[in-house]
């Protein structure tokens, strides 16, 4: 599938640039804001064009999709631009800066019948499919609760860090995994610690549609280099893992426990780094919504319901 890309930032460049040809999908055109920019992306990931002017991009490159990884305040108009062309779009998270311009988005997205997913790149890493498949078989249960953590190292306080910015950037992935596993969430508490020069410990507990409750810790005290997130849930005598993204560890009521991770001496596209952690199969996922119309697992109506979340844990936490 032929596809343009509006973004050349680091993450882009690091993280969805390197997983587009595993998934499928052939790099036409690069686009950003300086041309310099675009043209090095171009020539980095072998793109034939590069572009300054998003709707030139799209009106002459002769693409099927387009992805998108800018600013949270950027995507609107450029998701926008795409719909009116009936492009597909592939946002990177969060897809939007609000949950109500999410929701906007998610109108336009049926009328022009082109679909807009958001890459919230977890629901799609191996081991969490894996705790997925686990979760949803009837041996397993009725979810009775489930405990999310994600611990990071100093976020800092400049004029880009904060309380606010670090919620929608990085423990929103969580928020969004306990809407995949648990249903929505609501009846939403948290407690919250803070030192100057240290950072911020964050408890929350939530109710969620399934019947189960869900718990988050959220810290910015810990270390970039150790563990930093995981996510337990417990069923009926049956309870499943995730460890650093990586591992599944599935504990069944009266046997040993089942260990899941990828094999990283075997060089299988499985057990590198771009599936690992859910970018390459998010990307396969997208192809098969655009050329064989599966269901989208992680749409822009999704991604408002998560930025939903998150705006209500600010509200709380006072960011």
């Amino acid at each position: 599938m032929k596809v343009g890309f509006i973004g050349c930032g680091e993450h882009a460049t690091t993280s969805i640039y390197p997983a587009l040809n595993p998934a499928g999908l052939e790099l036409v055109a690069t686009c950003a804001r300086h041309q310099d920019r675009a043209e090095a992306a171009a020539n980095k990931f072998g793109a034939e064009h590069a572009f300054n002017d998003a709707r030139k991009m799209i009106e002459t490159a002769h693409i099927e999709a387009v992805l998108i990884s800018v600013h949270p305040g950027s995507y609107a108009p450029l998701i926008e631009l795409c719909l009116e062309a009936k492009l597909p779009v592939f946002a990177e998270k969060p897809g939007a800066a609000s949950s109500s311009e999410a929701a906007e988005l998610a109108a336009k997205s049926k009328k022009a019948k082109a679909p807009v997913m958001v890459g919230y790149m977890k629901r799609f890493a191996l081991a969490y499919r894996e705790a997925k498949r686990i979760v949803d078989s009837p041996k397993f249960g009725k979810p009775s609760l489930g405990s999310f953590t994600f611990a990071m190292g100093p976020w800092g306080e400049g004029k880009k860090k904060g309380l606010r910015p670090y919620l929608v950037d990085n423990p929103v992935h969580h928020l969004d995994l306990a809407r995949f596993f648990l249903g929505e969430l609501s009846e939403l508490n948290a407690h919250i610690s803070y030192s100057k020069g240290t950072g911020y410990g964050i408890a929350v507990n939530a109710k969620a549609s399934s019947g189960a409750v869900a718990t988050f810790q959220l810290v910015t005290t810990a270390s970039w280099f150790q563990r930093n997130e995981s996510m337990e849930i417990f069923g009926a005598g049956h309870s499943v893992y995730v460890d650093n993204v990586d591992t599944c560890v599935y504990r069944p009521p009266s046997r040993p426990e089942q260990v899941w991770r990828p094999n990283y001496t075997v060089p299988l596209q499985m057990n590198f780094t771009g599936s690992t952690m859910g970018f390459v199969p998010e990307l396969e996922h997208f192809r098969k919504v655009v050329k064989e119309k599966v269901k989208c697992e992680s749409d822009i109506e999704s991604a408002g319901l998560t930025l939903a979340l998150a705006e209500k844990l600010i509200e709380l936490t006072g960011a």
